[in-house]
């Protein structure tokens, strides 16, 4: 297992502002309230954060009806983990964090000043966006560099793949305390700004858009275009 700490989560305003999900065009023009406390968050929030992956990979050992079998006699169960992964000779499993010192800061001020305790909110989801975003660029260049691909990354929530089902696989073939994270009794994670994750690394592994896996996304209002 690797434990990795050095991230760059350089942040702006408008990331801020996506992660509040608010759009940052009208936000500039039309909130300026919103944008004053985005940029507070910014320049409050940025040292709170305490980023930290760990990442597990395992041999594939077979690929069953909606199961795939892993060296040391573990499992991933799910028939959409088992169509997205199939043909991977290996899967990365992750979990990250940015920590929980952002999140108590931001609940310590929703009374007092909520834009600002939204705004630090919004900072933390970005931050988290872009900390599994690196990990899967690092786990892309591994790939490559051995000749091979890496897929899109497939987290726990998704159709066939529920939290409460997927949480508990992938935290049983890791140590997800190393990285200051740990899964209450009903699938959530502790701290919550937190992501898991799974990437199946083989010859010509598939780029799905998630939208497409997703149960909503005939009316998403965020689906990408």
């Amino acid at each position: 297992m690797e434990l990795i700490e050095d991230f760059d989560l350089t942040l702006t305003e408008d990331d801020i502002l996506r992660g509040e999900g608010a759009d940052p065009q009208i936000v500039r023009t039309k909130k300026p309230a919103l944008l004053k406390a985005a940029s507070s968050a910014l320049r409050a929030g940025i040292t709170k954060l305490h980023p930290a992956a760990l990442v597990h990979t395992l041999k594939v050992v077979e690929h069953r009806h909606e199961r795939i079998l892993l060296q040391g006699a573990k499992d991933l169960v799910s028939p959409l983990v088992a169509h997205h992964l199939a043909g991977a000779e290996q899967v990365a499993l992750v979990v990250s964090t940015i920590g929980p010192q952002l999140e108590e800061f931001a609940s310590s001020l929703m009374e007092d000043d909520p834009l600002l305790g939204v705004a630090l909110d919004g900072l933390g989801n970005a931050a988290v966006e872009i900390l599994g975003q690196q990990v899967c660029s690092r786990l892309g260049d591994q790939a490559h560099a051995a000749g091979l691909t890496a897929s899109t990354p497939l987290s726990p929530g998704e159709p066939e793949w529920p939290v409460d089902v997927g949480q508990p696989q992938i935290f049983a073939l890791l140590d997800p305390s190393r990285a200051g994270i740990m899964l209450t009794s009903g699938g959530m994670m502790v701290p919550k700004k937190s992501i898991s994750f799974v990437v199946g690394i083989g010859p010509e592994m598939a780029q799905t858009d998630l939208c497409d896996l997703c149960s909503l996304r005939e009316r998403c209002r965020y689906r990408h275009a």
